[in-house]
């Protein structure tokens, strides 16, 4: 489980909310955070850090920093209100829903932005596809223009070259050659142009151009094209027809054909009697008294598979995991343990024995999480959970002390000395802690103190078993 962080400062000004964060020496790479108008997280494992603000936020306008392993926010007011705490007092239920509420709120965030980003490509997709058409427009206006000036160029020089006192009586009796020249020009004029000064050769050529007799041409084969594809498609439509009338032909062969089913067999019932017997073989007189000694066996067996599962109760593991422990076997000790829970998971009795024997094994982070379980499960705090929740803060408190986090560790012993203020032992240990962060603090030699180590070498809340009276009453019976 997550370690919550409650280490925080917080100022606050007419228009917002500054507040500062310690990062415990995490990477900026692993922190994650998420903010919403009245939430905000930042979980940077093994850490977490959550608040229900009081008051409404814009978080459109908010920012936050990392800069020399803190995180620095700058929270904008949404109402210009004198704020009288940073976080509401909420219960369970509460804050589940807020979460709820939260996450509804960040996948609304993420919808409208998708939204947003989809109306923008299509806008500009719209806005170059109207540029596109205006474009094409334009093209098609210039070619349009073109065209009609060649034609008037064009129609303007024929009228030049023509002399007027050529108009005689073959000009009468034939049509002008270059007016029907003209007459059927292209859109753009330029093969009429090129071939309005040919005049050709033979009998024909007095009164046609080259182009009408190129049209003639054009036409003669354009005919015979036609007459070969009307032969192809003949040909085509009589070999289909044949085809057809063949699959008809075979259908109907295939239809006459009677096809030869063979008779159904009638059916029956046989009747089987099998002998009740244990083993696959025959029974004979030379192996019965081996099949017996077998059949015996398997029913000891059987009885002792019974009487184990009556033993895997978590009384029992819970002794073997106590015995286990006093006899070294740590390992063995946190199996036991788990096999237990497996039975019964809200046995906090396991959860302190397992951190224990995670603590000898050196399992530091696992004993932290067994020892925030177990205190869980010891809710509400009374007289006769006091040693057991005595243990779990020492061993939580020497878990963060060997990992190097003083004040963790400092928090989890005042707790313990709290509990049984009368302990002496207790009360040194948390001198020593106290004295060992301010030793850090002032030297700034965080390699050497951070440690969890004294002068000896040896670790405080080492002198926990010896103080609590031995291995064996270090688990909790």
């Amino acid at each position: 489980m997550p370690i919550h962080v409650t280490d925080y400062t917080w100022q606050q000004t007419s228009e917002k909310i500054l507040l500062s964060l310690d990062l415990h020496q995490t990477s900026p790479k692993n922190v994650d955070i998420v903010t919403t108008n009245s939430y905000l997280k930042v979980s940077f494992l093994p850490y977490i850090f959550e608040a229900f603000l009081c008051h409404m936020i814009n978080a459109d306008q908010s920012t936050a920093q990392i800069m020399k392993g803190q995180i620095k926010f700058d929270l904008a007011k949404e109402d210009h209100v004198h704020w009288s705490d940073l976080c509401l007092k909420l219960s369970r239920e509460e804050m589940q829903n807020k979460r709820q509420e939260a996450i509804k709120d960040v996948e609304e965030q993420e919808k409208k932005s998708k939204s947003k980003k989809k109306r923008s490509v299509i806008a500009v997709k719209d806005l170059l596809s109207l540029e596109q058409i205006s474009e094409d427009d334009k093209v098609r206006e210039e070619r349009k223009k073109l065209i009609e000036r060649e034609k008037t160029d064009f129609l303007k020089q024929t009228i030049e070259d023509d002399p007027q006192n050529n108009q005689t009586q073959d000009a009468t009796s034939k049509p002008d050659i270059r007016r029907r020249i003209s007459s059927m020009c292209s859109e753009d004029g330029t093969a009429v142009a090129q071939e309005m000064d040919y005049d050709g050769d033979g009998e024909d050529s007095i009164y046609y151009s080259s182009t009408e007799n190129l049209h003639l041409k054009n036409g003669n084969v354009k005919i015979d094209k036609v007459d070969n594809g009307n032969r192809k498609q003949r040909k085509s439509s009589s070999i289909r027809k044949a085809a057809l009338k063949d699959k008809e032909e075979k259908r109907k062969e295939e239809k006459k054909k009677v096809t030869t089913v063979p008779p159904v067999w009638e059916n029956c019932i046989i009747k089987v009697k099998h002998t009740t017997r244990v083993f696959p073989t025959p029974s004979r007189e030379s192996t019965q008294a081996e099949e017996q000694q077998w059949l015996t066996s398997q029913s000891v067996h059987s009885s002792a598979a019974k009487d184990f599962s009556s033993e895997s109760s978590e009384e029992h593991l819970k002794k073997k995991a106590i015995s286990l422990f006093s006899n070294g076997d740590y390992r063995g000790c946190v199996n036991a343990c788990t096999e237990a829970l497996k039975v019964n998971p809200c046995m906090s009795s396991l959860y302190s024995n397992r951190a224990a024997a995670n603590l000898a094994l050196n399992n530091l982070h696992h004993t932290i999480n067994d020892c925030t379980k177990a205190l869980e499960l010891l809710t509400p705090p009374t007289e006769d959970n006091s040693k057991s929740r005595l243990l779990c803060h020492i061993r939580r408190g020497t878990a963060f002390v060997r990992l190097g986090l003083l004040s963790e560790g400092l928090a989890e012993y005042q707790a313990a000395h709290q509990i049984t203020p009368e302990n002496k032992t207790l009360k040194k240990d948390v001198e020593k802690i106290q004295a060992m962060i301010t030793t850090s603090t002032d030297s700034g030699d965080s390699n050497e103190d951070d440690s969890g180590c004294g002068e000896d070498g040896v670790s405080v809340g080492f002198h926990i078993r010896t103080r609590l009276g031995g291995k064996t009453s270090y688990l909790e019976q």
